[in-house]
């Protein structure tokens, strides 16, 4: 039966700020179809976690998020970390910057993300959790260490420069290449060596629409792994122009691994891209939950 309570976690402030005005814009679908909804703003960051991880399934079957990856990551982790297990299905709406997993799962669009919500049909996806010292983190979309890291908080810092400060970021990095001796665990496998850039993959797209694991699927139980050792500068602008369409993997110097569990030891405490999200630390070690997760499609 298609869950009638919903429960709507709205970020007003993350993204291009739109989510309240692509709310309204959608509301009428539910009111028609005769969905009971309760909409939660989120107030500040962590929000969203606080919210999924507190709702009542007594009187809510089914959570929608009206954010971008930052809101869903946190909803997503609020929902693994209940202590009653409760399971909620979970509907996804885009409204932010970046829209990893609604592109990945067709919610392109905020109508049309709508209408795969009230259709309500689900699927079951995989989860990958993320283990460190002192605490644990679920992540849907990517889990990205070294380059793809330096990149996100250099961008954060050059947020004047708008849209264009990812680019500005990268160029930087492909001038300024720094590597980082680690041993990279897959699997039963471990290879100790010096890398620049370790992304795993849960989708097949990160960010604004990069094509990193053309071959990922988000039920397959395992993730995507680009690895990238030693590169030249010539050859770290070829991989960025070419993850735009997923060419990069067959350049001889790109790496790529389908496992089911990874892990990075590093001498240093280097810095991790969590969905998107500058958090966290190595060491870490990784497992995919196979569906873990039940969303609308």
């Amino acid at each position: 039966m298609n869950p009638k309570r919903y429960a709507v976690i709205v970020n007003p402030y993350g993204g291009n700020r739109r989510a309240i005005a692509i709310w309204e814009q959608v509301r009428p679908l539910f009111v028609e179809a005769g969905a009971e909804v309760v909409v939660y703003p989120t107030e500040h960051a962590g929000h969203g976690r606080e919210l999924a991880e507190s709702l009542d399934p007594s009187v809510t079957d089914a959570i929608c998020v009206v954010g971008g990856d930052g809101s869903v990551h946190e909803v997503v982790n609020g929902l693994l970390a209940r202590e009653d297990k409760a399971q909620f299905d979970l509907g996804i709406i885009p409204a932010g910057t970046g829209n990893t997993l609604h592109d990945h799962l067709g919610c392109h669009e905020p109508m049309s993300a709508a209408e795969i919500i009230l259709r309500g049909k689900t699927h079951l996806i995989d989860v990958v959790r993320v283990t460190m010292p002192k605490e644990c983190v679920y992540c849907v979309n990517i889990v990205g260490w070294g380059a793809v890291t330096d990149i996100a908080r250099l961008a954060e810092r050059l947020r004047l420069l708008g849209t264009v400060r990812y680019s500005a970021a990268t160029l930087w990095q492909i001038a300024r290449p720094i590597v980082r001796s680690v041993k990279l665990k897959l699997d039963d496998q471990s290879i100790e060596d010096e890398f620049q850039l370790v992304i795993a993959c849960n989708t097949k797209k990160t960010g604004t629409g990069m094509l990193l694991a053309p071959r990922a699927e988000i039920h397959d139980g395992k993730v995507d792994l680009v690895v990238l050792r030693h590169a030249s500068r010539w050859q770290m602008l070829q991989l960025f122009r070419s993850i735009l369409d997923g060419s990069h993997l067959s350049l001889s110097f790109v790496e790529n691994y389908q496992v089911s569990s990874f892990g990075i030891e590093s001498r240093s405490c280097d810095a991790l891209n969590l969905d998107g999200e500058l958090m966290g630390n190595t060491p870490f070690s990784a497992e995919v939950l196979p569906q873990a997760l039940k969303v609308f499609v």
